[in-house]
């Protein structure tokens, strides 16, 4: 039995991930990355994403 420190991926490559979050407009987008880049004392990119249409 082998025991590991935690669920950490051993691998020489940064491992990211992403937050999809549903906004009113731009202004609300870059308020919630300013914050989200604050708290982890890193670059946050914002993207739109393309609403699905109407059913």
């Amino acid at each position: 039995m082998e025991r590991v420190p935690g669920p950490f991926v051993e691998a020489p490559e940064y491992v990211g991930g992403f937050w999809i979050i549903d906004v009113a407009d731009e202004e609300a987008a870059l308020g919630w990355a300013e914050k989200a880049s604050a708290a982890l004392q890193s670059r946050i990119e914002v993207r739109a994403l393309q609403e699905a249409p109407d059913q």
